[in-house]
């Protein structure tokens, strides 16, 4: 026992003083671990930060980088674009909308290239109601209710009665496809940007039916936003895509319009699920035969 001013303090043994010094050590020990571990978490966000910035930078499209970009170039972008897509397959909800009626439809699309295209449409309770098929440029309509297929004009007359509207899909089959009608017809006028920088405007004429031809390019990704087509100074028809997704390395509008401002009539699809560059069956296109045709 020893005094320290008025405080009555013990002495401590030998046992006890080796046995605070081993417990020193293993702190000490485990500082040192948690020392470089507090460091290395401390430097995980900057890496991921750092990480980050760096797929930013690569995933900043090329043109960006250029100074000025002629309406060349985005025509260019746009037909490589579209040389990557071959075919197309979806579930689809598409309205049809006209002066007498209003009707949404569940369908499956099959479309391939600009020259076919395959639309089973189905019923509230999955009952096949109908199949359109367009093959190069022919048509056909097949009823399995009623074991009848109708071909030629007379699928024209059957989709105004039940849709209230006719479709020339050998010029807007492209419409569908993500890609602009007689893209290759077109020639380029003058081009600019909108005031907000966020849209290049091109201003062309089809050659193949001198038609005026306004395009609407997003200035970011070069993707088709908008085609409006004139005859005579008066708006013939219009297509919008809308709502670009992913799928794969290609962006593809999940949301397509297709409008005709005079008739009042017009078409919007929502795509459901798209598979790009599929496998497809020739016979998916195949016109049909054996049922009761009406000419």
């Amino acid at each position: 026992m020893i005094w320290v001013g008025k405080f009555l303090t013990q002495k401590p043994s030998r046992k006890k003083l080796k046995k605070q010094k081993n417990l020193f050590n293993k702190i000490s020990r485990q500082k040192k671990i948690f020392c470089p571990v507090h460091n290395i978490l401390f430097l995980l966000p900057i890496l991921f930060l750092m990480h980050g910035c760096k797929t930013n930078l690569e995933k900043i499209p090329p043109h960006l980088s250029k100074r000025i970009i002629s309406s060349e170039y985005i025509f260019n972008h746009l037909r490589l674009r579209a040389e990557k897509v071959n075919n197309v397959k979806s579930f689809a909800r598409t309205t049809f909308i006209s002066r007498e009626t209003k009707r949404t439809l569940r369908q499956t699309l099959l479309i391939k290239s600009d020259r076919y295209i395959r639309v089973d449409t189905f019923g509230m309770f999955g009952q096949a109601l109908g199949v359109f098929i367009s093959a190069a440029g022919k048509v056909q309509f097949i009823e399995p209710a009623k074991d009848k297929v109708y071909s030629g004009e007379d699928v024209k007359k059957l989709l105004r009665k039940l849709l209230g509207m006719e479709i020339d899909f050998r010029q807007h089959l492209r419409v569908f496809f993500g890609h602009i009608p007689n893209f290759e017809s077109l020639k380029v006028e003058e081009s600019r940007l909108n005031l907000d920088k966020s849209k290049y405007i091109i201003y062309a004429t089809d050659l193949k039916s001198n038609c005026d031809v306004r395009l609407f390019i997003d200035s970011l990704t070069l993707l088709p936003l908008e085609m409006i087509r004139f005859e005579d100074g008066e708006k013939r028809y219009y297509a919008k895509w809308q709502e670009y997704e992913k799928i794969g390395s290609i962006d593809w509008p999940h949301l397509i319009t297709l409008g005709f401002p005079e008739r009042q009539e017009f078409i919007k699809i929502k795509f459901k699920n798209p598979i790009l560059n599929g496998k497809i069956s020739p016979e998916a296109f195949q016109l049909m035969s054996g049922l009761s045709e009406k000419k």
